[in-house]
């Protein structure tokens, strides 16, 4: 494929913002600075604009927090990939990042408890992880996937593709309707 083709195809799919590579501070805050202008020229209302960033920043958090290093050699790198695209009903923030295959089961058990819950038990959920002040091992409060779900009003859909024995792939795609407020 030429880069025309691939332009293309970028338009086609209505694809705003593409990355892959290794993910740190800076990529987190460039990537969020682009996305700001970005959205301020999406001719959406301003509470989608907003939804749109706030689950971007979560998903991009989450990727700074949980990445896993790739090892290739004596090199490791902890790579990602984000993507936001539309289609006429909804945007669609999609992440991937490695994970340790010991970490599989419990994020698959918190993120299918969050799409169990209504809107109401989202934000009651989240009350209750604040209010006791439930930390995890790597710092947070797991309270991203909450938000996520809580900002998108939809289920968040997931999948893991076994990499090797120490580490799978893990894709999270995440969609903001475009024409109602949650």
């Amino acid at each position: 494929m030429n880069t025309y083709e691939k332009f293309r195809n970028m338009m086609d799919n209505h694809i705003v913002l593409s990355f892959k590579g290794e993910i740190n501070s800076d990529i987190i805050t460039m990537v969020l600075q682009i996305m700001e202008t970005k959205l301020d020229a999406v001719s959406e209302k301003s509470s989608v604009r907003k939804k749109i960033f706030n689950v971007l920043v979560e998903c991009m958090q989450n990727l700074y927090h949980h990445a896993e290093a790739e090892v290739e050699g004596d090199i490791h790198t902890r790579r990602a990939m984000l993507e936001l695209f539309y289609d006429e009903d909804f945007y669609y923030i999609l992440t991937g990042n490695y994970i340790k295959n010991v970490e599989i089961s419990p994020l698959k058990d918190r993120i299918d408890r969050v799409n169990s819950l209504s809107k109401d038990e989202l934000r009651q959920y989240y009350r209750e992880i604040l209010d006791n002040n439930i930390i995890s091992n790597k710092g947070g409060a797991d309270l991203g996937m909450i938000d996520m779900a809580r900002k998108s009003g939809q289920k968040l859909d997931y999948n893991f593709t076994k990499v090797n024995d120490d580490l799978s792939f893990f894709d999270l795609k995440v969609k903001v309707d475009k024409k109602r407020d949650n």
